[in-house]
C-alpha cells in the first residue's frame, strides 16, 4: 500500500509529549491515593534511618534512575526488523508499611533501523553532500506494580505494566543543515502509530550502597505487547527520482523483549 509522506515537522513532538503526559497523569492519579494510604505509623524503610528527609515525610520513597534496553523482536515482528537499542527513564515509588511493594513509571525510546541517503545540495551539481538519515524508532511509556523481595545481596523481583507504544519514522539533514535557517527545516515525521500495550517483566535488583540514599543495580527483561500496529521499516521510503517519494507501511502485530541494565538512586 502506497501513500504519501507526512510534511508536518511537529508530530514527533507532539507525540513524545502526549505520550509522557498520560504517563505522568497516570502516575500522579496512582501517586495521589497511595501517598494517602502510606500515612501510617511503621518502622523506617530497608537502610534508611528514621526521620529521613528523603521519606518525604509521609511514609513514601522514591527511586530514580536510567536504562540501557536491547530490543529482540518476537512472533511476526522478528519477521520485518533486527535487534534495536535505546534507554529508558525509570522511577519507583514505595510505601514504607510495604516494603515489597512499588509503583513504577517507565518512560523510554528504541532505535530498530537506519538509513542514509546522500543527496547534492544544489541541484546543479553533486559536488557538495548532505546526508539525509532516516530511523526508525519506538517511544513507549508504561505504569503498573512491581514486586520485589527486599532483603539480601541480590532482591528477585517481578512487575507488569499497561501503557503506550509510539511508532514513527523520521527523517532529518545529518551533515550540511547549517545551509538552513533553522535545523528544524531539516526534519520530518515520516509516519507513525500510537498502540496500547501491557506487559510484564522481572529480574535482579543488586544494591550497590548501604547508605539512607542507596543505590541498586537492575538486571531485567521485560515482554511488551502492541498488537496490530503499522510501522515502516528500512527501504519502506522510496525515491521516484523526481524529488518525490512513496512508503510502504508493514502492518503486523508487534512484540518485542525489552533486555535492561540500569541503576536507581533514592532522592
Amino acid at each position: 500500500m502506497m501513500r504519501t509522506r507526512m510534511r508536518n515537522r511537529s508530530r514527533l513532538r507532539a507525540g513524545l509529549v502526549a505520550l509522557t503526559a498520560l504517563g505522568v497523569m497516570a502516575a500522579l492519579g496512582a501517586i495521589g491515593p497511595a501517598g494517602a494510604a502510606a500515612q501510617v505509623p511503621g518502622g523506617p524503610f530497608n537502610g534508611q534511618p528514621s526521620g529521613d528527609p528523603s521519606s518525604g515525610g509521609n511514609g513514601t520513597q522514591w527511586d530514580l534512575g536510567g536504562t540501557f534496553s536491547v530490543m529482540a523482536p518476537q512472533g511476526q515482528f522478528s519477521s520485518f526488523v533486527n535487534d534495536g537499542f535505546g534507554a529508558a527513564l525509570t522511577a519507583l515509588l514505595g510505601f514504607e508499611d510495604s516494603p515489597a511493594f512499588r509503583v513504577r513509571f517507565d518512560a523510554g525510546y528504541v532505535n530498530y533501523g537506519s538509513e542514509t541517503l546522500g543527496v547534492p545540495v544544489f541541484s546543479v551539481t553533486d559536488r557538495i553532500l548532505t546526508d539525509i538519515v532516516t530511523r526508525n524508532n519506538v517511544g513507549y511509556v508504561g505504569l503498573g506494580p512491581e514486586i520485589r523481595l527486599p532483603y539480601g545481596p541480590v532482591q528477585p523481583y517481578v512487575n507488569g505494566f499497561a501503557g503506550l507504544g509510539y511508532f514513527f519514522t523520521v527523517s532529518s539533514v545529518e551533515r550540511g543543515w547549517e545551509l538552513y535557517e533553522s535545523p528544524d527545516y531539516g526534519t520530518t515525521v515520516n509516519f507513525d502509530d500510537v498502540r496500547a500495550a501491557y506487559g510484564f517483566g522481572g529480574g535482579l535488583a543488586i544494591p550497590i550502597s548501604r547508605s539512607a540514599k542507596p543505590g541498586v543495580l537492575r538486571l531485567e527483561a521485560q515482554y511488551r505487547r502492541h498488537g496490530r500496529t503499522e510501522y515502516l521499516v528500512p527501504g519502506s521510503i522510496v525515491e521516484d527520482g523526481f524529488g518525490g517519494s512513496s512508503f510502504s507501511p508493514v502492518s503486523s502485530d508487534v512484540d518485542f523483549v525489552l533486555f535492561q541494565l540500569g541503576l536507581t538512586f533514592r532522592v
